[in-house]
């Protein structure tokens, strides 16, 4: 039995149809290729997805450990900001004592001067006022004699002149008479009291 190939007649209708199948197959055989590549990448992601998942959460565990170190370190900063400001505080009072207590013997030692110099102000005073009662000149110091001294005086209870008059020197002469100057009481009856600091 011998095949004989005889050539079939198709008509337009019919290569149009076989065109349409060859195209319908090749599409789904790219629908099928599309859909497997899909199929790997959805499975890529599912396994990224449960490497996140595993590798997330101790990394939260690890941020959450981390957060908590940093927030006990911040509690310790509060507390040394604290201990910083109470030793501060503890400086201040302690310099304001040193000063009550440095001032105090000062603003004493300054009451005590200030009295001694006005009590030997006034002790200079009264003996200045015993010499002008005896008619000598008085200078207060006593470095030598007195310029009145070494003046030619014209007598005790007369005017004495001064050094400058007595040498000739100068266009005026000034005479004091030494029974002019003013006296002043001693203070005898006055109470001294140093000042409270």
């Amino acid at each position: 039995m011998h095949a004989t190939f005889t050539p079939v007649a198709m008509t337009s209708s019919e290569v149009l149809r076989y065109a349409a199948a060859f195209f319908f197959v090749l599409v789904a055989i790219a629908i099928a290729y599309a859909l497997i590549k899909a199929a790997k990448a959805l499975d890529r992601v599912d396994k990224v997805l449960a490497d996140v998942d595993h590798e997330a959460v101790p990394l939260m565990q690890k941020a959450g450990v981390t957060l908590d170190g940093v927030n006990a370190n911040l509690t310790n900063v509060d507390d040394i900001t604290k201990d910083v400001a109470d030793i501060t505080d503890k400086i201040d009072s302690m310099a304001n004592i040193i000063e009550g207590a440095v001032s105090g013997p000062a603003r004493k030692a300054a009451a005590f001067s200030a009295g001694v110099q006005t009590a030997m102000s006034s002790f200079m005073r009264r003996d200045r006022g015993e010499a002008s009662a005896e008619g000598e000149p008085f200078t207060e110091g006593d470095s030598g004699p007195s310029p009145w001294e070494s003046a030619p005086a014209a007598s005790a209870s007369g005017p004495a002149t001064t050094p400058a008059a007595a040498a000739g020197k100068g266009s005026t002469t000034s005479t004091t008479n030494v029974g002019d100057l003013p006296r002043t009481p001693a203070p005898e009856d006055q109470s001294w009291v140093s000042p409270q600091g």
